[in-house]
């Protein structure tokens, strides 16, 4: 019955559908990309910097992918939901594993960088500790709007039940 609903969705907006399709595409060539440079680095150096750039680049995709769905649930369906809520405490728990990890990968990459590249060290863990800064500020601006507008959704939902 899920699939019948998806496949009349598809049908209902090709449009959508071929930009969703399109995105995914674009995100899996660069993820393929950055893959290949960690698996054809010639130094530790190439290494350590394809390892993090691959950190940072999937800690931005699975952040925006929350981002999408939280707002694809709240302001085009215009759907109160479980999930809805959810999403917003699983951005925080991204976060948090996001810091956890970048620390693991951090001394990681101080003990294999070698030593005539430790001045590069900083740019790195600016890298992996400062890519969530661009999304906590978007999260001060836009999850207080995105509460308000779920709880006005709740009530919405709620009077015409």
């Amino acid at each position: 019955m899920g699939s019948l609903n998806l496949l009349q969705s598809v049908k209902k907006n090709k449009a959508n559908t071929a930009l969703v399709i399109g995105v995914v595409a674009v995100v899996l060539y660069f993820l393929i990309d950055q893959i290949q440079g960690v698996r054809h680095a010639a130094t530790s150096y190439d290494y350590c910097v394809s390892v993090c750039d691959l950190f940072e680049f999937t800690g931005k995709i699975i952040c925006w992918t929350i981002y999408a769905i939280m707002a694809y649930l709240t302001y085009i369906q215009k759907l109160y939901s479980k999930w809805s809520i959810w999403l917003f405490y699983l951005v925080a728990v991204v976060f948090l594993i996001h810091y956890i990890w970048a620390g693991h990968l951090f001394e990681y990459v101080f003990n294999n960088i070698g030593a005539e590249h430790m001045d590069h060290l900083p740019s790195l863990a600016r890298g992996l500790f400062g890519a969530p800064v661009y999304f906590i500020i978007f999260s001060i601006f836009f999850l207080p709007k995105y509460i308000k507008d779920t709880i006005r959704l709740k009530e919405e939902q709620e009077l015409t039940v």
